[in-house]
């Protein structure tokens, strides 16, 4: 009996797969539950995601993925925005959504969008994008935010964003291999799901049997809707088999 339960386990987190369907870039900002399935997700039944635009690409996808195993989703992500400067104070905005929403979890992706003008440091002097002094603010907001997350009883969770060849976002690993170091958080490498064998960024891929764009022809940076779909769906995946026994299927 324990063998046909570890087997059944084993097949249900690698072989199962999502349809090819594409879920909208436009859902509401709450998607709701839908059933839930016994074992999956234990004790997590609200997730918040926060982020920029490569998060608002993806939101719908991750959400609609969580609600086929029971989980509410809320989506907040706002494009071109940071946890340095922009026009959306995270800080203050993820404070009001764990007072509002009380979420068990927290998702984030930020790849470092950092607009002008930048901020100072201490003596006045204004920080460089790509500079020590901008991965060493960077990181110490990222450990606040962090803070306020845990504060509230919820966990943090920062996923790894696609491959990112364009500058200035060539960056955005390096914040990421940041966020791994942050005490109690946790951290998706998702991001590799839209990579190549190599590890680098690439404009399609074989998905649900077909070769399709994943990138954006347009900046190679941002998604596809096939490419927001495969992310958010590896996000999804990624995050409940870190939670429970069954878990989202991975994208096709």
């Amino acid at each position: 009996m324990l063998l046909a339960t570890a087997g059944y386990v084993v097949w249900d987190r690698d072989f199962r797969r999502a349809s090819p369907s594409n879920p909208a870039m436009t859902c509401p900002i709450v998607v709701r539950a839908g059933h839930r399935l016994p074992l999956t997700a234990l004790r997590v039944h609200r997730v918040a995601l926060i982020g920029d635009s490569i998060m608002a690409q993806a939101s719908c996808a991750i959400a609609d993925s969580l609600a086929n195993v029971g989980i509410t989703t809320s989506r907040h992500a706002v494009p071109a925005t940071g946890l340095l400067n922009g026009t959306v104070d995270w800080f203050a905005a993820t404070r009001q959504i764990l007072h509002t929403e009380h979420p068990n979890i927290v998702v984030a992706i930020f790849v470092g969008n950092y607009p002008l003008p930048p901020i100072r440091d201490a003596t006045g002097t204004p920080i460089l994008d790509d500079s020590p002094a901008f991965f060493r603010a960077w990181q110490r907001r990222a450990e606040v935010l962090s803070a306020e997350v845990r504060a509230a009883g919820a966990q943090m969770y920062w996923v790894s964003p696609p491959p990112i060849a364009l500058s200035p976002l060539r960056h955005a690993q390096r914040l990421f291999d940041g966020y791994r170091t942050i005490p109690h958080d946790h951290v998706l490498s998702s991001g590799g799901v839209l990579a190549g064998m190599n590890g680098q960024p690439v404009m399609a891929k074989i998905t649900c049997g077909r070769t399709r764009l994943v990138r954006s022809t347009f900046d190679f940076v941002h998604l596809s809707n096939d490419g927001a779909r495969i992310y958010g769906e590896q996000i999804a995946h990624d995050l409940t088999a870190r939670l429970g026994l069954l878990v989202a299927p991975r994208p096709c």
